[in-house]
């Protein structure tokens, strides 16, 4: 569970950063090899790329498994699998967000 301050968001509570906002970082369906899987924290990750303006071509693949791996586990024999799949899966996220 991560916690977020709202002080910049919402409002403060009798002028002391006490307000703290709640959630749970979602899953997003990845096919990797045949299998379909569910990778956590994917979105974040994605969004904080394309704020950077990076492309898929200038994202190391290594990385961005690393950063995934922070919530994932991700087996060391499929690692290849995975960062082709996080890749083409991020390629398709930047297209369609760059409109």
């Amino acid at each position: 569970m991560i916690k977020i301050s709202m002080d910049g968001v919402l409002a403060r509570k009798n002028g002391k950063k006490d307000c703290y906002y709640e959630w749970t970082v979602g899953f997003c369906q990845v096919k990797v090899g045949k299998c379909s899987m569910e990778v956590k924290g994917l979105d974040e990750l994605f969004h904080d790329y394309f704020e950077k303006g990076m492309t898929a071509e200038e994202i190391e693949g290594r990385e961005m498994i690393r950063e995934v791996r922070r919530q994932n586990f991700i087996p060391e024999d499929i690692e290849d699998l995975y960062e082709e799949a996080l890749i083409k899966e991020y390629e398709r996220y930047f297209e369609s967000r760059k409109k």
